[in-house]
């Protein structure tokens, strides 16, 4: 059995005084599948910057189907 990646989306995480419990969640859909880490990293930090807060995590996340033949 193997997996086939269907689609992929990351979730970033922002911090700072002015949200609600100091974090702000933001996730972008579509991915692209062959994006990179350190892409995606850039993306979230010129997000960060563009919003004056700090990035404090990022994750990819993954929707893969189970071929079962």
């Amino acid at each position: 059995m193997n997996f086939e990646l269907l689609e992929q989306s990351v979730q970033y995480t922002f911090s700072s005084e002015s949200y609600t419990n100091g974090k702000l969640t933001r996730t972008l859909k579509n991915v692209a599948k062959d994006a990179t880490a350190s892409a995606l990293a850039q993306v979230g930090q010129a997000l960060s910057s563009l919003q004056g807060d700090t990035l404090s995590d990022a994750i990819l996340i993954q929707k893969q189907n189970i071929k079962l033949v």
